[in-house]
């Protein structure tokens, strides 16, 4: 999967109000610097997950080397 691909996957699971703090970050009428766009991300808030989610990711991350799809790994956290 291209990282096009998979950012579009990424974009289809975000909640509405963090696919408009994307879009204000990303908006091609907003020029911005490499070092302004990095300092926004960095300032962006992180998205909180709970131990149950993260325990998971992590076992499907851990799996012996074999790559798991976005919907695939959505699959198996029951999203």
């Amino acid at each position: 999967m291209s990282d096009r691909e998979r950012l579009h996957d990424t974009i289809d699971t975000l909640p509405p109000q963090q696919v408009h703090a994307l879009l204000t970050l990303l908006d091609p009428a907003q020029s911005i610097s490499d070092e302004e766009f990095a300092r926004r991300l960095a300032e962006a808030a992180e998205e909180e997950a709970d131990e149950e989610t993260v325990a998971r990711i992590l076992a499907a991350e851990a799996e012996s080397g074999a790559s798991v799809s976005h919907d695939e790994l959505k699959r198996r956290l029951g999203l």
